[in-house]
């Protein structure tokens, strides 16, 4: 379940996303969806209906606040994936690899790069 301001949106574990949705805390998980695209699964159907019941449960309420909150506040760059990445390559110890330069993260923040109409 992806969140905004006013939102939460639940979300199947196909769309890669299902690891920065921790259910119950920022978000809602709707289970594992049939790989079958010609037909529609009346399970699909039913988990669907099941998780959009429960978001609807919890909408205006102080836990569905508090859930857009949690979920609104994690970080989910690629700094910290970053890191590890580097940190296994350069402990393969090929010759002429340093570390990179420590730093903030500028491009994505840079409202230069934002293409706007």
């Amino acid at each position: 379940m992806l969140c905004d301001m006013e939102r939460c949106a639940s979300l199947p574990p196909l769309v890669g996303l299902v690891d920065t949705v921790k259910e119950g805390f920022s978000g809602f998980h709707m289970g594992a969806f049939s790989v079958e695209c010609d037909v529609v699964d009346p399970a699909d159907v039913a988990a669907i209906v099941k998780t959009v019941v429960r978001a609807l449960a919890l909408y205006d309420t102080a836990a569905f606040r508090e859930m857009i909150n949690n979920c609104m506040s994690q970080d989910l760059s690629w700094k910290g994936p970053a890191r590890l990445w580097e940190k296994m390559l350069l402990s393969l110890n090929v010759a002429g690899s340093e570390a990179g330069t420590e730093g903030d993260e500028i491009a994505p923040l840079d409202k230069e790069n934002i293409a706007t109409p």
